[in-house]
């Protein structure tokens, strides 16, 4: 099985962790539907313009953060990725960790869908992996 999938999501963490928006989108078809963990209050971001948005409302509310993931699995057009995202409040100072379990779907070389479960189980059972 090829790794290009598992590539590109590296290659999105890793432009994640250096702060670079423009890498990030890159990555992203120009449609993608953009799903983090607070979206059923928020709601999804769909498009470039929607994802380039919630960064800059990240960068704002957190002086730091990085993604550790060293569980990254291609799932035929799906990525899965289990790891540990670490964060900075700018306000606070507080230092949260928290889990990353995204699922994205590729669709042409590009991210599709990417729904951020915050939670390793559901993002299993998304892909079919745990019930």
């Amino acid at each position: 099985m090829s790794q290009e999938n598992v590539a590109l999501m590296r290659a999105g963490i890793d432009a994640w962790n250096r702060r670079d928006t423009e890498a990030v989108v890159a990555l992203m078809h120009p449609e993608v539907r953009f799903e983090h963990r607070l979206a059923a209050l928020q709601g999804s971001f769909v498009g470039i313009e929607g994802v380039r948005g919630w960064f800059s409302d990240l960068t704002e509310h957190f002086d730091t953060w990085r993604i550790d993931c060293s569980d990254i699995r291609e799932l035929d057009d799906k990525v899965l990725a289990l790891g540990t995202n670490h964060a900075t409040g700018t306000e606070s100072g507080l230092e949260t960790e928290q889990p990353f379990a995204v699922v994205a779907r590729i669709e042409d070389g590009l991210i599709m869908d990417y729904i951020d479960f915050g939670d390793r189980g559901q993002a299993l059972e998304a892909v079919g992996l745990r019930k």
